[in-house]
């Protein structure tokens, strides 16, 4: 069963925000992420969660690790000893995790919020819903501009209520203005990379430059499509022009040659008039490389290989490397959120040797050739052990058992005189402790 926690703010009234002095605490980047002000960048973009994600590449690794996330389904097991586990299926929390966090939300929509929130900002937040019991039966994310967290010190909850002084607590600001104190045993949060582990550091701060240089590169391929494609064009005249008649003209032209509904139309002068194509200038000719180094460095700062997200300039779009760098990415990347939330999950929702973890064989179910050569090393051969059998190979492809497939895979071994010596066929327990069909 989930452990019942003790919020030292249900203990005494004196903990409610209202009442709580602040000292200390929020810096001015904090203050700026909590109300979207963008961080100034030399392209002179504005750089916010909600601008970030209107440049591709950033929405596109954000969908990447939250849906990678969300797509390997979190079990709850009973550890036995050291280095045994059980499926705990009747664990209540089993299902609010794998499919229904909150009334809401399901969990693929749950773990895609987290993880965006993780991500872009910095830290996950989700306020964990207790019974009076204290048991955890719910979780509800929250956006972190409306989270600001403090040392206990840093309220004078230490010396008010007695918890320790680097106890963290939670204030939270709801949309209707109101808001609550919550003690960090009812806030589930996985803060990004840190300084000190109390808020973790914005992806958008960190990678603001290139964000806006990427938001920059785009607003100018989008002004130069407007245009109808048309390259810098002047119109000489052998004459000087009268000022009103350089008004008309200059109204005429936009008015007939320029957007992409006018594009390839026949361009007419009159009074002598000449079109003269400029040469395209070498910050122009930039552009496309510039927006797919923004790609690439987008992706180092959120540990995705480019290719993962369509960047395949440099990169063989099929084969061996694609697969080295989706490994990659599962273990360097994807493996360091999934352990850093199983951490959180143990740490606030379970005890008694129950805990969480996220199921990653989900991963490479639409691979059949990695997940075939897995199953082949796990059913064992004549000279290797096994650690799964038939039907536990069956069951997760989702198929029935078969009789005779609960047996463990076992090396033949051989006599001096090269006989099979027989050996004991293993089988798995069942759950209620006796044994499957088969010879014994």
């Amino acid at each position: 069963m989930a452990g019942m926690r003790r919020n030292p703010l249900a203990a005494r009234r004196t903990g409610r925000p209202q009442n709580a002095s602040v000292s200390g605490g929020a810096s001015f980047s904090d203050f700026s992420e909590l109300f979207g002000m963008g961080a100034p960048v030399a392209s002179g973009q504005v750089v916010t969660p909600e601008s970030a994600m209107r440049f591709s590449a950033v929405f596109a690794c954000v969908r990447l690790l939250g849906g990678a996330v969300a797509s390997a389904p979190v079990k709850v097991y009973l550890r036995e000893g050291t280095e045994q586990r059980q499926l705990a299926h009747g664990h209540p929390l089993a299902d609010v995790l794998r499919l229904r966090p909150n009334r809401f939300m399901t969990s693929t929509t749950f773990w895609k919020t987290f993880v965006a929130h993780k991500v872009l900002q910095g830290n996950g937040y989700a306020h964990i819903i207790r019974e009076r019991s204290g048991e955890p039966v719910g979780l509800y994310p929250l956006n972190p501009r409306n989270v600001v967290v403090y040392w206990a010190w840093e309220l004078g909850l230490d010396q008010r209520l007695g918890v320790e002084r680097n106890r963290l607590f939670y204030r939270v600001t709801f949309e209707d203005g109101k808001a609550r104190l919550y003690d960090q045993d009812d806030m589930l949060h996985v803060p990004n990379v840190g300084w000190d582990g109390k808020r973790g550091l914005s992806t958008i701060s960190a990678a603001g430059q290139g964000i806006g240089l990427g938001l920059a590169a785009e607003e100018s391929s989008a002004r130069f499509f407007s245009n109808g494609m048309l390259s810098k064009i002047a119109l000489t005249y052998p004459g000087k022009l009268d000022p009103k008649v350089t008004d008309d003209l200059r109204e005429f032209f936009d008015a007939r040659y320029t957007g992409t509904a006018n594009h390839h139309r026949p361009l007419l002068l009159t009074e002598g008039g000449e079109a003269k194509t400029l040469s395209m200038s070498a910050e122009d000719a930039q552009l496309i490389e510039s927006r797919q180094f923004s790609v690439i460095d987008i992706c180092r700062f959120f540990g995705v290989p480019p290719v993962m997200i369509g960047e395949t300039e440099k990169t063989s779009s099929w084969g061996s490397g694609v697969e080295q760098m989706a490994r990659w990415f599962t273990t360097f990347t994807l493996n360091d959120h999934l352990t850093a939330i199983e951490q959180e999950l143990e740490a606030k929702l379970f005890r008694d040797g129950f805990f969480a973890e996220f199921d990653e064989s989900e991963l490479t179910r639409g691979d059949t050739k990695t997940r075939g050569e897995f199953y082949r090393i796990a059913r064992g051969s004549m000279q290797e052990p096994g650690f799964m059998t038939t039907n536990e190979i069956r069951a997760a492809e989702g198929l029935p058992p078969i009789d005779g497939g609960d047996e463990l895979q076992h090396p033949v071994k051989k006599d001096e005189n090269g006989q099979t010596v027989e050996t004991p066929t293993r089988q798995r327990p069942k759950p209620d402790g006796g044994h499957s069909q088969g010879t014994g």
